[in-house]
């Protein structure tokens, strides 16, 4: 009963519904990561994911990182969550699975210490909200979710079950019709993850200022 009725909420016709229990999905991935990352693994348990990431001076080109920064993430998260929504497995959108993993790598990320700019000794312990809420990767990863959610009822091709190997074509993308409400979301979407750029790119002149 539980099941259906998430899956049901999930493929909601309405945005705020969709939206409220995505998140909700979300927020307690995030936390359970976060508690057994913090108790179970050492501190900079998963910085070796980072290594690939770009040296970026904030001091010197402010603007130039926090707009590296956004496009990154534009170019990247929300590709990879248009992509996904393209798809769904019975009446879900693969686009939610993207950030609800995100959410997850960020709840080991702040249990473990594994951030590209690393303090040491900076681990957050579990609950500890009052100090992550200005994190950047707060509005970055609430976007993403924003963004799933809107496209989630705009799946192009159908899988029927997760063992079923056809794929079923449901729509085009000429039947995809976005409402007022989900339009402005995709522009509030875009507003955080721009907000997150800037966050971020002062949390790294901040520590390389250090």
């Amino acid at each position: 009963m539980t099941w259906s009725l998430l899956i049901g909420a999930l493929s909601h016709r309405s945005a705020l519904v969709r939206l409220a229990t995505a998140a909700t999905v979300g927020v307690i991935a995030f936390v359970v990561a976060w508690t057994v990352a913090y108790v179970v693994l050492p501190e900079g348990a998963t910085r070796f994911t980072l290594r690939l990431l770009p040296t970026l001076d904030a001091r010197a080109d402010s603007a130039g990182v926090a707009v590296t920064l956004f496009i990154w993430n534009a170019a990247f998260g929300f590709g990879v969550i248009a992509l996904a929504s393209l798809y769904s497995v019975g009446p879900i959108s693969l686009a939610y699975f993207a950030p609800w993993t995100w959410l997850v790598r960020f709840g080991i990320a702040l249990g473990t210490n594994s951030f590209a700019l690393f303090v040491p000794g900076a681990r957050i312990p579990p609950l500890d909200l009052g100090s992550i809420v200005s994190h950047a990767g707060i509005p970055e990863l609430i976007a993403y979710i924003v963004l799933a959610t809107v496209l989630a009822n705009a799946s192009l091709w159908r899988q029927r079950r997760l063992t079923d190997r056809n794929l079923v074509r449901i729509r085009h993308f000429r039947d995809i019709r976005l409402t007022r409400l989900e339009l402005s979301l995709v522009a509030v979407a875009f507003v955080l993850l721009a907000g997150a750029a800037v966050i971020e790119t002062s949390q790294i002149a901040r520590l390389q200022a250090l």
